[in-house]
């Protein structure tokens, strides 16, 4: 499900993001930048933040995408 449309990002890429992080405190902005987009409108922030509370962190690298600009 898309949960951004700003930037096109699913739950499922949220997760991905979550567990492939060293991170212990994950916000949503620190999930924009492991996917390598920023927070444009703002209006999925919650939802992002939910999603980011229900799945527990993993040790990992966040890995951007080799295209993803700063």
């Amino acid at each position: 499900m898309i949960v951004c449309s700003c930037n096109a990002i699913s739950d499922h890429d949220i997760r991905g993001a979550v567990v492939a992080t060293d991170d212990a405190v994950f916000s949503p902005a620190q999930v924009y930048d492991c996917l390598g987009c920023t927070v444009r409108c703002g209006r999925c922030s919650q939802s992002v933040r939910r999603i980011i509370e229900e799945v527990p962190p993993r040790r990992g690298q966040c890995t951007k995408p080799p295209d993803a600009d700063r």
